[in-house]
């Protein structure tokens, strides 16, 4: 039988985790710390079923969870982890050549970190972020992440649903990486469509178990794409599809297979791109044209065409 000393000893490195995880990773407001981190920093030192866990996907749960409650305006306390947050957005709202992060790809990405954000001149203070953010546009991005190893796959969505539900600390967070297929170094399609609200769940009284181990088996079969190489940008299709009206855009019927919607992509294609392809030849073609009528004294001012209005 331990003693009282050994006893204290053992847990202190699980106290120490959990003063770090409820300051830091999970932060309530007032400085408060949830009680469910226990058993979370009791099950990293002892494992579950001989199995060792990661936080990593519960950390971007509580994000997201975090950033929607902030959205919605129901807080204005942050309740994720703005510390990973803010090293997320430094490496992606700069450019730079993927020399740069191997030169710089330590074993550590976070004390390597500062090295690699020496390339971005970071806003500061709120007025500058807001300034930086309302005039940044997609193609200053960086989507894919260099490091990202391009041997691996990537998880898009269950087989069920269009998007994967993550176990999160306070409760279930839906993630839709069908919206984001850029980060992955492939071009982004007009996505399938859910309302993902059904699966935003809070833990309850009312959660039963069962449901979470569904999500656990739905895990054991997802919908995987391979990692691109290459800053990608978008389809024709999606970026007419971003203009339109967001709060019209119907949800994609049940049981879809792949990763596009497919008859969006057709819609769009016929009634707002006009389904009109010029090919490299087509074009020469129209030059050829237009040089032979500027030679013949029609002059090119009284006809105008370009590849943007056919």
């Amino acid at each position: 039988m331990e003693s009282v000393p050994q006893v204290r000893m053992t847990k202190r490195p699980i106290a120490f985790t959990v003063a770090v995880l409820g300051t830091l990773i999970f932060p309530l407001e007032h400085g408060k710390i949830s009680t469910r981190i226990c058993s979370v920093a009791r099950a990293l030192f002892e494992g579950v079923d001989g199995s060792q866990l990661t936080l990593a996907l519960m950390i971007l749960a509580e994000i997201f969870r975090a950033l929607g409650k902030c959205k919605r305006g129901e807080t204005s306390f942050f309740e994720g982890c703005n510390l990973i947050l803010q090293i997320w957005a430094m490496e992606h709202f700069y450019q730079r050549p993927n020399m740069v992060d191997i030169c710089f790809s330590e074993s550590n990405k976070i004390v390597s970190f500062y090295d690699r954000t020496k390339w971005f001149v970071s806003p500061v203070g709120i007025n500058d972020w807001y300034e930086f953010l309302a005039s940044c546009t997609g193609d200053q991005i960086q989507w894919k992440y260099p490091l990202l190893p391009n041997t691996k796959k990537a998880y898009i969505r269950c087989k069920r649903l269009y998007y994967i539900e993550f176990i999160g600390l306070k409760g279930l967070q839906p993630y839709a990486l069908l919206r984001v297929l850029r980060q992955f170094g492939q071009k982004q399609i007009i996505p399938l469509q859910a309302n993902m609200r059904v699966s935003e769940v809070q833990f309850g009284s009312n959660f039963i178990i069962p449901r979470a181990r569904q999500i656990l088996d739905e895990w054991n079969d997802i919908d995987t794409m391979d990692i691109g190489d290459s800053q990608a940008g978008g389809t024709p299709e999606y970026h007419a599809w971003l203009r339109e009206d967001r709060d019209n855009t119907d949800l994609s019927p049940e049981g879809e297979q792949g990763f596009e919607y497919i008859v969006t992509t057709i819609w769009v294609r016929n009634f707002r791109l006009r389904d009109t392809v010029i090919t490299p030849e087509m074009w020469h073609q129209m030059q050829n044209i237009m040089q032979y009528l500027e030679d013949a004294g029609a002059g090119p001012s009284s006809i105008r065409v370009s590849s943007s209005s056919l």
